[in-house]
């Protein structure tokens, strides 16, 4: 277990850039969770806080993800120009999306699909931020299955491209669901409204977000999968990586048509 812990501090360490990023992120959800207890005001029915405490935590797990995932690709390349260039912007459009949502909820207005021509123009250059974020997100996949670093064992190298790749082709495509759809929920929510708990998913309408949330997190679930399956034989377990890769894919899309029927993720009403 120290190993482990040892080995993963040392993978952070590389990336200083992307892990410091991560820090700042869970270091300003604190007083965020502060805001969730204290302030009253509402958008919707919620807490003003709790869009900008879900993207703080999110994105924190996604910037330290990747900067763990970066230690799996060649030195070689992992160095190079195009991939700096590519983290730099990366972390330029993550710090971008985390302050304006936090700055919207301190000013008790929504950060997306905002009304004023001022508000707007800054949710425009969210959805690029966000698109750049996601394209990044599964250039880096790729480049953990083509430019694998020897010392990493394949398994894994296989299971952080996979993960990283299926994230940010799902984050994509369910991102882009949407913004087309002007809002995550399809069809009416009807008088009650009803929705998950601690996720805000609607319970009486299809809700694009379950979709999105379980494709984004395919970065985190195939990695950890990966490292389970090493102590097994390779064979088997690629075949199982594999097989858990499709299965993760078909699920995000299955929830994806569920939502644009118009059903919920699980109804409450």
């Amino acid at each position: 277990m120290s190993d482990t812990i040892a080995h993963v501090a040392l993978l952070l360490r590389r990336e200083l850039l992307a892990t410091s990023l991560g820090l700042l992120f869970l270091a300003m959800a604190v007083p965020t969770l502060f805001g969730l207890a204290l302030d009253g005001r509402t958008i919707v029915g919620v807490s003003v806080w709790l869009k900008p405490f879900k993207f703080q935590l999110s994105l924190a797990v996604h910037v330290l993800t990747v900067a763990l995932a970066l230690g799996v690709i060649e030195r070689r390349v992992r160095e190079g120009r195009t991939v700096r260039v590519v983290l730099l912007i990366f972390s330029a459009m993550l710090l971008f999306e985390v302050c304006w949502i936090t700055v919207q909820g301190g000013r008790g207005l929504p950060s997306h699909f905002a009304t004023s021509a001022f508000d707007l123009a800054m949710y425009v250059l969210m959805g690029i931020g966000a698109t750049f974020i996601v394209l990044a997100t599964a250039l880096f996949g790729v480049l953990a299955l083509r430019h694998p670093a020897p010392e990493v064992p394949r398994l894994v190298s296989l299971a952080v491209g996979l993960g990283l790749l299926i994230s940010g082709i799902a984050g994509l495509v369910t991102g882009w669901a949407i913004s087309l759809n002007n809002g995550a929920v399809v069809g009416s929510v009807g008088d009650a409204g009803l929705s998950i708990p601690l996720f805000g998913w609607s319970g009486t309408a299809g809700d694009i977000r379950a979709a999105h949330f379980v494709g984004l997190h395919a970065a985190q679930f195939l990695p950890l999968l990966g490292l389970a399956l090493c102590a097994r034989t390779t064979r088997s377990a690629r075949s199982a990586l594999v097989a858990a890769s499709l299965l993760w894919s078909a699920a995000t899309v299955g929830l994806l048509i569920q939502a644009l029927a118009g059903h919920p993720f699980i109804p409450l009403g």
